[in-house]
């Protein structure tokens, strides 16, 4: 089986394994790209990315909210291959418009909601096209469950052709080596649609002069409280030590009705990690409250602040979510229950020849 897979964002082509870059953000040729490596059968992967052109990152990216020349790189391969995977709607819709515009017999075309339809807007320009180029598409998968009840309101006819699959991270790579009892870190991560306001208001409230917080992407935000570090994006080896290092992490997150933030928060969990997140809709499908992370109302700056403390001076607490939440990842939430579930949706749709 051969399938052409299209993401939004960018590849690294390389010939070793870098120690910099987590699987998803590299490809190397005559290897199994990511989750494909529990692929059930034989499958070649090739990857097209968005680029690194002022075109893709500015206009692309930010203005269209979709990508036109990654498809027009796709285009003339696409009958080369038995399937064809677009990871983001970004790089699904123009290639969904261009199917169903001229008809084109191509492979089927999957698409992964991720981010959703225009961020899940229900109305407005940008929401006629992408109604109209949706029509094209073979089948959705969606990892937060929520995300159905967007379909039934506004792609009704992409219901039966539509997936839940819990997304996965990888238990062997994001694997618990050191383990820091002296850490007087919180640890928040990421760069775009994080809570920061609700998190840095929280962590003032808590007025310890012992503990910091530590925010990693995100270097453009102002504070007076000497306590909160801030530090440039950073690659995954070094990322993964910051978080081993920590005393917990917290996820802050606003509330909208598509996938986001699981990445960060099942990749901490599987480093054997205590979590704090957002009670929002790409959450409850991973986090049992109290049982794998704690969790909090989105925008509440007090209930945040109180459970931030509750982790602080609990060690026991943070043991048992912690390992908890590292179990979590190897029975339910890892890539190759992920694989199993997209493999499975994509066979019942009668794509294998």
């Amino acid at each position: 089986m051969r399938i052409l897979m299209l993401v939004n964002w960018k590849v690294k082509n390389s010939d070793i394994t870098p120690t910099n870059l987590q699987p998803p953000d590299y490809y190397i040729k005559g290897e199994r790209y990511w989750f494909f490596k529990h692929w059930p059968e034989n499958v070649e992967v090739d990857v097209i990315d968005v680029g690194s052109t002022w075109f893709t990152n500015k206009v692309e990216k930010r203005i269209l909210k979709f990508y036109i020349l990654q498809t027009f790189k796709a285009l003339p391969k696409l009958k080369q291959y038995d399937l064809i995977i677009s990871h983001g709607v970004q790089s699904g819709i123009f290639l969904s418009l261009i199917r169903r515009i001229f008809r084109m017999k191509t492979p089927k075309h999957i698409v992964f909601d991720i981010g959703g339809f225009n961020s899940a807007k229900e109305a407005g320009l940008i929401n006629k096209f992408m109604r109209l180029a949706s029509k094209s598409i073979d089948g959705i998968i969606y990892h937060t469950s929520s995300q159905l009840d967007y379909y039934k309101k506004c792609f009704p006819w992409l219901v039966r052709k539509s997936k839940f699959v819990h997304f996965g991270t990888d238990p062997e790579y994001f694997v618990p080596i050191n383990k820091n009892d002296k850490s007087n870190y919180i640890l928040c991560v990421g760069y775009i649609k994080r809570d920061w306001t609700t998190l840095i208001k929280a962590f003032d409230k808590l007025e310890r002069k012992d503990v910091y917080l530590k925010i990693i992407g995100k270097t453009d935000l102002y504070t007076k409280n000497k306590n909160i570090i801030f530090e440039e994006f950073m690659p995954i080896d070094k990322l993964l030590k910051e978080i081993e290092n920590s005393m917990f992490v917290v996820v802050p997150l606003e509330c909208f009705n598509y996938s986001y933030g699981q990445m960060t928060i099942l990749q901490a969990m599987s480093l054997a990690k205590a979590v704090i997140a957002a009670r929002v809709p790409s959450v409850i499908d991973y986090v049992i409250e109290n049982e794998t992370g704690i969790l909090y109302e989105s925008g509440n700056i007090e209930e945040l602040s109180l459970k931030m403390s509750k982790l602080i001076n609990d060690e026991t607490l943070r043991e048992y979510l912690a390992g908890n939440a590292r179990k979590s990842i190897e029975h339910v939430y890892n890539e190759k229950n992920m694989t199993h579930d997209i493999y499975n949706f994509i066979m019942s749709l009668s794509y294998k020849k």
